[in-house]
């Protein structure tokens, strides 16, 4: 096999990120947008030692399971791989790669897996996108998403499936106004021009509209025009409740800002500056960097699988560590005599601390510290809710747990690999037995798996 060959190839099963798993003489081959059932031509990318990748190149008899991809932008969008894949497939394939992770990295033996909880919507579910703008075409102004693979490409948006037909209707307007009057986009690559990136956010249960169009910092040559612009698209979309005007003043290309026009008051064009989300019955405030679950119908059936797992009783103490903006210990706050929240992240825990007062919750509280340095010190507390990021558990934070004894701990995790290293820490170390674990599907159409697990002191 070599560099940029064609071959023909089965795809056998699906590797974890998603690829088509194929053999050829014996050699694992990964190949880019083939889906089990599937043989393709394939172009080889790369050889390895042990494996190759590669790309399809052609489609000589698609799997059963293929579907044609509904979003007109499927060919060139570097999002939502799955759409040509059948979605009770895709809960398959989660599920499996979570048991994967457990038998091969916790070396679980039959792991008490439970089948992958589907998501109520598989299209529209998103509550926030980010769009960019970019310096391409005959307009010189694109707004849209980028090109699969690539950073500096983008291509203007149509029709996105996955967040609502008045954001797809806010992109074009936005666009069109923007060439209209004349408004230069970004160059990430030199560094000059104004518009950067247009953000989204929509209160799925409540109805509300947040638009932040966000800008670099060399804005004053075009304050008349952006004003203009905001006047516009208010007058346009009467439902829009915060529209925003910030600044990114920073050379990376995320959708962050750091500041906001010194015309404007806190960056608000139009309304005010958040917008409120509901789950169940507890109402959030979302401002335009709050973190938030970004699919409200799932993140209410994670918190209600986070429930079921803990089995809490009105006399439990329980730590939410990792809390972020305390949206879980909010959400199960009516059911335990006490929470005590803890997260790094100053804005959070104000978020987290106004969103319980909002609610009237009086039996939270909330801490600003690094889970691994709270831990060794922290009182004992019935039992602990663990959300940490994709890395994982710090080792002294699983230390901790383990030495303060908890009767339940319940793991919610993003990343099926280092799930399954910690839960296999707890139970080899300290005295623990895994007794549930299951993917909730936040994701459609994507390759993340989200996981909940229950373990019960021995």
């Amino acid at each position: 096999m070599k560099k940029n060959e064609i071959v023909q190839l089965q795809i056998d099963d699906l590797a974890f990120g998603g690829r088509g798993v194929a053999r050829d003489d014996g050699k694992v081959v990964f190949v880019d947008g083939g889906l089990p059932g599937d043989t393709v031509m394939a172009r080889i990318s790369k050889i390895k030692p042990d494996y190759c990748e590669s790309t399809v190149a052609e489609i000589i008899r698609p799997s059963p399971h293929r579907l044609k991809a509904p979003c007109r932008h499927f060919d060139i969008c570097g999002g939502c791989k799955w759409q040509d894949y059948n979605y009770d497939q895709q809960l398959k394939y989660k599920h499996e790669q979570l048991n994967s992770s457990l038998v091969h990295i916790g070396k679980f033996v039959d792991p008490p897996i439970e089948p992958a909880i589907g998501a109520r919507k598989i299209f529209y579910y998103r509550n926030k996108m980010e769009f960019s703008f970019n310096r391409q075409g005959a307009s010189g102004l694109n707004l849209g998403l980028h090109q699969a693979g690539s950073f500096d490409r983008v291509f203007d948006v149509d029709q996105c499936l996955l967040q609502s037909e008045i954001s797809n209707k806010i992109v074009a307007f936005v666009r069109d106004r923007c060439r209209q009057l004349n408004l230069p986009a970004y160059d990430i690559r030199n560094h000059e021009g104004l518009l950067r990136f247009l953000v989204i956010r929509e209160g799925k249960f409540t109805g509300e509209i947040m638009v932040n169009v966000v800008s670099g910092p060399e804005y004053e040559a075009f304050e008349d025009r952006m004003m203009q612009l905001g006047k516009d698209v208010a007058h346009e979309f009467p439902e829009i409740n915060s529209l925003l005007w910030t600044i990114n003043s920073l050379k990376a290309n995320i959708a962050r800002w750091d500041k906001h026009p010194a015309i404007l008051k806190s960056g608000v064009m139009h309304g005010r500056d958040h917008i409120h989300e509901k789950l169940n019955q507890y109402r959030f405030r979302i401002s335009p960097d709050s973190f938030f679950q970004t699919n409200s119908y799932q993140a209410q059936i994670l918190y209600d699988t986070i429930i079921e797992f803990a089995e809490i009783e009105s006399r439990d103490k329980i730590y939410d560590l990792y809390c972020g903006t305390g949206t879980i210990a909010i959400y199960i706050s009516a059911l335990a005599g006490k929470i005590f929240g803890v997260e790094a992240v100053p804005n959070a825990i104000e978020d987290a601390k106004f969103n319980a007062e909002l609610n009237s919750i009086n039996n939270l509280e909330f801490h600003v510290a690094k889970v691994e340095e709270f831990i060794d010190e922290a009182p004992k507390f019935d039992k602990v809710i663990i959300d940490p990021p994709r890395a994982g558990l710090h080792p002294k934070t699983l230390r901790g747990i383990i030495n303060m004894r908890p009767a339940v701990l319940v793991y919610v995790s993003c990343n099926p690999a280092t799930l399954a290293r910690d839960l296999a820490g707890f139970v080899d170390s300290g005295g623990y037995d895994l007794k549930r674990v299951v993917a909730v599907d936040m994701f459609p159409h994507t390759y993340h798996i989200e996981a909940v697990a229950r373990l019960a002191r021995k």
